[in-house]
C-alpha cells in the first residue's frame, strides 16, 4: 500500500513538474511569437474610393488662371526663352513659368512676354494666393496682371504683398460673394496622405491630379523655405494652385517640380504661409526672425564627442548677433526652440525663420553634458545678413602665434587622425594665403584616406579651438590633441579669409 502511494505520489509530481515546464515554454513561445509578429494595418474604409471627385467638384470654383504680361529687354536675339534663374531652370526646365516666353525675330530690344500661373481665392472678397515667381515682375511700367475665373470672368490682379524667399505672394481683384477655400494644417499631415492638386498645367485650365504626400521638410536651396514632396501630378502652369487634402483644406501651395524624375513635386507648406499672411496684406515687408549661429549635423561623431543624441550643434556664433548676446556658444546643441524638439539644421531654421524680429524664443540647449534654457531676442534676418555681407572679410581679435613645429613627440597626429598642423608664420600665411589677423594654427597637410579628409578638413584652414581649448600655437595644439586620443578630435576652424567660421569633429583612424 505505501509504495502504491508513493508511486502516485511520483508519478503526480512528475506531472506537475512537466506541466509547469510546458506553460513555461508556451509562454516563451507565445511571448517571442508577439515579438516577432511582422508590422500590419488594419486598413478601414477599403469598401469606399477617396473623396476626390468631391473636393475637386466643390473647390474648382475656388482656383483662378493668373496670366502676367510684362515687357522685357531681350538678352539674345532670336532665343525664344529669357532663362537665367538656376533654382527654376531646374525645376521647370528653361523656359518654366518662372520665366517670360518672348516671340522669336523683330529687332526691338523690348519684347513683350507673357507668362503664367495659378492661383486659389482664400476670401470672399477676392484675395488669391499664388507663387511669388508667378507675378514676379509686376510692379513695373505697363506690366499687367490678369486673373480668370471658373466662370470665365476676368478681372485686373493687384499685388498686396510678396515674399520672395517662401515663393508666395497675395493677389487682390475687385470682386465680391466669391466662392473661396479654406487653409488647413500642413503641420498635421502624414506621410502617404491622400491630396489634390487643381491648377493650370501647360494652359490646361482647372485639371484636376491626385497622390499622396510623398515626404515633408524638403529644403530644396538651402532657404528658408521647407517643401511638401507630393507624387500628384504638377506640371508648368501649376504653380501658385492648390495642394488640398480630402476635406477641401490648402494644405500647400504648388511651386516647383523636378524634371529630371517623374512624379516628384513641390509645395509650399500652407503653415508656413499663414504666418505671414498678416504681413503679406497689410504690404509690408516679411519679417523673420534670426539667430546669427551656424548650425550643423548632429551625427554619429559629433554624438559621440559631445554625449548628445539629439539635437542641432552649433557649428559658429556671429559676434554681436542675437545669440552671441544671448550667451550661445559654438559647440552647444540646440536641442528644442519654445519647447519644440528641433532634429536637424532645417527644423532650426525653420523654427526660427517663421518667429518674427523682434520675438523672444526660449532655447534648449546642452552645454558640455548640461542642459540649460536660454533667452533669445531675435534679430531681423534681412537686415543682419546685409550687415553681415558688409563686414566679411573682418576676423577674430587675439594674441600672436607661435613659431612652434609639430616636433618629435611620441604622439602622432598624422597617425592619430589623419592630418598634420604648422604655425602661423610668415611662410606658411604667404603659402596659404592666410590674413594677419589670424591667430592658431594651419592645417599643412590631409591624408585622403582618412577620418580627417572624410570631415572635409582641408589645407589651408586654421584652427583656433581643439577640444574645447583655445590654441594659439602648435605646441597648445598638440597637447590638445593627446588629451584627445582614441575619441573624437573637436576643432573649431576659420577660413583664411573672411569671416566664415565651423566647428568640425574628426574621428580617431
Amino acid at each position: 500500500m505505501k509504495r502504491h502511494v508513493k508511486q502516485v505520489l511520483g508519478l503526480s509530481a512528475f506531472a506537475a513538474v512537466c506541466m509547469a515546464l510546458g506553460m513555461g515554454l508556451s509562454h516563451g513561445w507565445v511571448a517571442r511569437a508577439q515579438e516577432e509578429k511582422p508590422v500590419t494595418v488594419d486598413p478601414k474604409g477599403l469598401d469606399r474610393m477617396p473623396p476626390i471627385a468631391e473636393v475637386a467638384e466643390k473647390l474648382n470654383p475656388t482656383v483662378v488662371a493668373i496670366t502676367n504680361t510684362s515687357f522685357v529687354r531681350q538678352r539674345q536675339p532670336g532665343n525664344p526663352f529669357g532663362g537665367g534663374d538656376d533654382f527654376f531652370d531646374f525645376f521647370f526646365g528653361p523656359g518654366g513659368p518662372g520665366h517670360p516666353r518672348v516671340p522669336r525675330g523683330g529687332g526691338d530690344s523690348e519684347q513683350r512676354a507673357v507668362s503664367g500661373g495659378s492661383g486659389v481665392i482664400i476670401s470672399p472678397d477676392g484675395e488669391i494666393l499664388t507663387n511669388y515667381h508667378v507675378v514676379a515682375s509686376m510692379g513695373e511700367p505697363g506690366n499687367a496682371l490678369e486673373v480668370k475665373t471658373v466662370d470665365g470672368r476676368t478681372f485686373k490682379g493687384t499685388v498686396l504683398g510678396k515674399d520672395k524667399e517662401l515663393d508666395v505672394a497675395l493677389v487682390k481683384i475687385d470682386a465680391t460673394h466669391l466662392p473661396f477655400a479654406k487653409l488647413g494644417d500642413s503641420d498635421s499631415l502624414k506621410i502617404g496622405e491622400w491630396v489634390v492638386a487643381i491648377g493650370n498645367p501647360l494652359g490646361l485650365e482647372h485639371t484636376v491630379t491626385q497622390g499622396i504626400i510623398s515626404a515633408k521638410g524638403r529644403n530644396l536651396d538651402g532657404g528658408v523655405s521647407t517643401f511638401l514632396q507630393t507624387d500628384a501630378a504638377i506640371n508648368r502652369g501649376n504653380s501658385g494652385g492648390p495642394l488640398l487634402n480630402l476635406r477641401g483644406e490648402v494644405v500647400g501651395i504648388n511651386t516647383a517640380i523636378n524634371p529630371a524624375g517623374q512624379n516628384i513635386g513641390f509645395a509650399v507648406p500652407i503653415s508656413m504661409v499663414n504666418r505671414i499672411l498678416k504681413d503679406l496684406r497689410a504690404g509690408k515687408p516679411v519679417s523673420r526672425g534670426y539667430l546669427g549661429v551656424t548650425p550643423q549635423e548632429l551625427d554619429s561623431v559629433f554624438q559621440e564627442a559631445l554625449g548628445v543624441k539629439q539635437g542641432v550643434l552649433v557649428g559658429s556664433v556671429e559676434r554681436g548677433q542675437p545669440a552671441d548676446k544671448a550667451g550661445l556658444q559654438h559647440q552647444d546643441v540646440i536641442t528644442s526652440v519654445d519647447g519644440q524638439a528641433v532634429k536637424n539644421p532645417d527644423d532650426l531654421v525653420s523654427a526660427i525663420s517663421s518667429r518674427r524680429a523682434g520675438d523672444t524664443v526660449k532655447l534648449g540647449v546642452i552645454r558640455k553634458g548640461k542642459a540649460m534654457t536660454l533667452s533669445v531676442v531675435l534679430g531681423d534676418r534681412k537686415a543682419i545678413e546685409e550687415l553681415r555681407r558688409g563686414e566679411s572679410g573682418r576676423g577674430e581679435e587675439g594674441e600672436s602665434g607661435g613659431t612652434d613645429r609639430e616636433g618629435s613627440s611620441t604622439f602622432s597626429l598624422q597617425k592619430a587622425y589623419g592630418f598634420q598642423v604648422g604655425a602661423l608664420d610668415p611662410v606658411n600665411r604667404h603659402q596659404f594665403g592666410i590674413a594677419e589677423d589670424r591667430k592658431g594654427v594651419v592645417v599643412v597637410s590631409v591624408d585622403p584616406r582618412s577620418p580627417a579628409a572624410d570631415r572635409n578638413l582641408q589645407v589651408g584652414m586654421i584652427i583656433t579651438e581643439a577640444a574645447g581649448q583655445p590654441v594659439t600655437s602648435v605646441a597648445d595644439f598638440m597637447a590638445a590633441a593627446r588629451k584627445a586620443t582614441g575619441r573624437p578630435l573637436l576643432l573649431y576652424i576659420q577660413a583664411p579669409q573672411g569671416s566664415q567660421r565651423l566647428t568640425l569633429a574628426i574621428p580617431p583612424r
